[in-house]
């Protein structure tokens, strides 16, 4: 027998990892100048939820499709939604300055900007790599789908965080975890984020789910 034949386990390993891992390089390259994150970020989301729609796809067509179309969408908001972590911060850093009790209103406050802040990070780069919308809704619609599964929303926050914090505290196996990001890392997250996302955006593609939605939202329109 043949183990590395087109219908072997081997060869569809080696092929789905070769993907993850050019993804990911492309996802870095991409960032590295920073204000291309965005769109970087939405491009990455849109293969990952081809993958788990499609199965089998051009990495590298799917990839500079989506980075080229949502460019200037996906940038105009990732730099509001540095702009918004930035007034956080400042404003964080301005508590400490405050009079109690109102130091601590201001606290939770914060806290709860803060939250909502991730919440949209977490949900508006798939939402834009998925449907073409304004991008004053877009917000809304990233909240809308955070709230629909809670579970969902807990599930991609661990998934994202928890192994960029065990990076950061875990001195001796930062080398390690640093190759890992390096060579899938970060493709690998977004993939099983999107396991979720998939689900939660499935029934909006459906021929029922595509006529209801249109129904309330007629500009609307559907990337996959």
């Amino acid at each position: 027998m043949n183990l590395f034949n087109e219908d072997s386990f081997l060869h569809s390993f080696f092929l789905s990892a070769g993907g993850f891992i050019g993804l990911n390089l492309m996802w870095i390259l991409t960032s590295v100048p920073v204000i291309t994150a965005g769109a970087s970020t939405t491009a990455l989301y849109y293969c990952t939820l081809k993958l788990h729609k499609d199965k089998d796809i051009s990495i590298w067509k799917c990839y500079w499709k989506s980075f080229r179309g949502n460019f200037f969408q996906a940038t105009a908001v990732w730099l509001g939604l540095v702009g918004a972590g930035a007034c956080v911060w400042f404003e964080r850093r301005a508590v400490v300055t405050m009079p109690m009790p109102m130091a601590g209103v201001f606290t939770y406050v914060i806290w709860g900007m803060a939250l909502l802040l991730v919440v949209t990070a977490l949900y508006i780069f798939p939402t834009i790599a998925s449907f073409e919308n304004k991008t004053r809704r877009l917000v809304p619609y990233a909240l809308c789908f955070a709230a629909k599964k809670p579970g969902y929303a807990l599930c991609m926050a661990l998934i994202t965080c928890l192994p960029m914090y065990f990076t950061l505290v875990d001195a001796k196996l930062f080398p390690v975890y640093l190759l890992i990001w390096l060579m899938c890392g970060f493709s690998l997250t977004a993939y099983a984020n999107s396991w979720f996302l998939w689900r939660l955006f499935c029934p909006y593609f459906s021929e029922s789910g595509h006529e209801a939605a249109a129904g309330r939202h007629e500009s609307d329109q559907y990337v996959f």
